[in-house]
């Protein structure tokens, strides 16, 4: 069953990007039956009603509500070259994060100004959307537009578990860390794990992650590309998380 996403199921009417890919990639026709999801934890299967020029409408047949989940996984990401960036997104989509931050370190090579933001911010979220539709995942992640390491940790709930992924020698494993912390956490307590750039977020970012209550983790002894830390980490605590 071919599957789409309607933030306003009840509308029961795709938006043009998605019904193109409906009627015109896909070649669904009127009365097919489809799955379609909200990006909040809601799916539906449903059947095609009506297909126009710039809009396939349907109606909702039956729905289902995956629940969310405990513990709310941000990911703080320095920018990575866009390649990367983008696996990044898509991966951390299929793993469940709630939120991701995409961070302007001073070691990130790439940079993204003010007049490219938004753009950038329209093309990330499409791809969580389309990493969602391919996965089966019910609930999209909030990406946060770039900003400076600094401006995201200032802007952290009170209460949540701070990680950061680190060379230093001082940093305990990851494993260690989180089977001492996430037995005592309460329900909706959110876990943010801040991964750097190629070279490492730089001394100065990693004393101001410090000072604001972040932990330095390890993920082990071997160094590890930026994406591949991400993965790493965000499968450590998908797994620890799920039960």
């Amino acid at each position: 069953m071919k599957r789409y996403y309607a933030p306003a199921l009840d509308r029961g009417v795709f938006d043009a990007e998605q019904s193109h890919h409906c009627s015109d990639v896909m070649r669904q026709k009127t009365g097919d039956v489809l799955s379609v999801f909200n990006g909040e934890g809601v799916e539906a299967k449903a059947r095609i009603t009506a297909i126009g020029k710039d809009e396939v409408k349907f109606e909702v047949l039956a729905k289902a509500a995956s629940p969310r989940a405990a513990h709310p996984v941000w990911l703080a990401q320095a920018l990575t070259k866009k390649t990367s960036m983008e696996l990044i997104l898509q991966k951390a989509t299929e793993l469940g994060v709630a939120a991701i931050a995409p961070l302007q370190s001073d070691h990130s090579v790439v940079q993204v100004d003010d007049e490219k933001s938004d753009a950038k911010l329209d093309k990330w979220r499409k791809l969580t959307i389309e990493a969602a539709k391919q996965c089966g995942q019910n609930w999209l992640p909030k990406v946060h537009v770039p900003q400076k390491p600094g401006e995201f940790m200032a802007d952290l709930p009170k209460g949540a578990v701070k990680l950061i992924a680190s060379l230093q020698h001082e940093a305990k494993p990851l494993k260690s860390v989180l089977r001492e912390t996430l037995p005592a956490l309460k329900p909706g307590t959110p876990i943010v794990i801040m991964v750097g750039p190629e070279g490492d977020f730089t001394p100065a970012e990693i004393g101001a992650a410090r000072s604001a209550g972040f932990a330095p983790v390890s993920l082990g002894k071997i160094i590890l590309r930026a994406e591949t830390a991400a993965f790493f980490a965000l499968s450590a605590l998908a797994y620890e998380l799920m039960d």
